[in-house]
């Protein structure tokens, strides 16, 4: 096959060499280089349907076809280091700035517009396929499964709010390029909603990971029908608490943290009504599914119980019905299993009736 990026001199102006575009606008000045993909593609253009883009091989009208010369591409550009996402972002920053310096218009060197279209296109094209390449098409594949779930979410919302910014940048807007192409940190405010994903499918996803883990682990053993019986409570435990993230969510807005144990509150529902189904004798007090709407949520004054420490339990009612009116008043006008299921929504771990109103009894002798 012959070699797309050959150089190739066009005019007494333009010519491509060494991976570049070079277009030498005036006498005096440097010229503009345009390199990347976005030099490759305006090189195609400007030989399609001429006997030297027939020698090269040039051919875009199907994505197939454009397919194919992404890999021609990324195959000649390989000793450059280009032809992946970062380097191709700085490419085109590189352009966007020699452009704007130079003041002179891409269509200075395609002034055939639909030419000109097509190159833009086609490059545009290209930096999203590398965007999925890094990113993914969904956010499991971009953000790993991670034990226990709650961490996953953490982790993945703040993912999220650089992924879904990437996702849908406009490539030939020189602003947003430029910003790709400054270093980006943690400073982006995590967001739980997950572009073009459904919430169940999600949970759903994360749920056949984790018990697959579990029947893996459990089949190593001599006993795996015990030691899947045992993993099951230690799932439930692991799975539906979320203290530990506690200090780091409440850094957050109140909105983002109300979105968040929304999701919590979904997933705990979720994994207890499945390991419900696969023992149902394993946890007989979890059988009443937590699907009630949340409207009890910690504060920063008191701390959240350890799991199944019913005496901190007690004593969590006691402080906050001192101060919190509201918290209060739901104590005292609602059933005590109502009540726990709103403290294990609010806490992140399963609370039992039967065993918080023990302590509660124990509490007033």
């Amino acid at each position: 096959m012959n070699k797309l990026l050959d150089n190739y001199i066009f005019n007494d102006r333009m010519r491509y060499e060494s991976h570049h575009l070079v277009y030498c606008y005036a006498d005096e000045e440097e010229p503009v280089q345009i390199g990347g993909f976005l030099g490759a593609a305006l090189l195609c253009v400007l030989l399609v349907n001429t006997e030297e883009g027939e020698r090269r091989g040039i051919s875009f009208s199907t994505e197939q076809e454009q397919d194919e010369l992404f890999k021609r591409y990324e195959q000649e550009v390989i000793n450059d280091d280009w032809g992946h996402l970062y380097a191709e972002i700085h490419q085109l920053n590189d352009a966007d700035i020699q452009l704007a310096v130079s003041e002179i218009e891409l269509s200075d060197l395609c002034p055939n517009m639909r030419q000109l279209s097509i190159a833009m296109n086609m490059t545009t094209r290209y930096m999203q396929h590398l965007v999925i390449e890094v990113y993914g098409e969904h956010i499991w594949e971009y953000e790993r499964w991670t034990i226990p779930f709650a961490q996953w979410l953490f982790n993945a919302g703040h993912a999220e709010t650089f992924r879904q910014r990437i996702l849908t940048a406009d490539w030939m807007d020189p602003a947003m390029v430029n910003a790709f192409a400054e270093p980006h940190g943690p400073t982006d405010e995590p967001t739980f909603i997950f572009g073009g994903e459904d919430a169940e499918d999600i949970i759903r996803r994360y749920w056949e990971w984790r018990w697959d883990i579990a029947r893996r682990q459990a089949a190593e053993t001599p006993d795996a029908k015990q030691q899947l019986a045992e993993e099951r409570e230690i799932i439930l435990t692991e799975e539906t608490n979320y203290r530990f993230l506690e200090d780091d969510l409440r850094q957050l807005p109140t909105d983002t943290q109300k979105l968040f144990r929304k999701w919590m509150s979904r997933w705990t529902a979720f994994v207890t009504d499945k390991l419900a189904s696969t023992a149902k004798d394993s946890f007989p007090e979890q059988q009443r599914q937590t699907r009630v709407k949340q409207e009890l949520f910690p504060d920063a004054v008191t701390p959240c119980p350890e799991p199944n420490k019913y005496t901190l339990v007690r004593d969590y009612i006691h402080d906050r019905s001192q101060y919190d009116e509201a918290f209060r008043d739901y104590f005292n006008s609602h059933t005590l299993i109502d009540f726990c299921e709103q403290l294990t929504l609010l806490f992140g771990w399963y609370v039992n009736p039967n065993s918080l109103g023990k302590s509660l009894k124990r509490g007033k002798k």
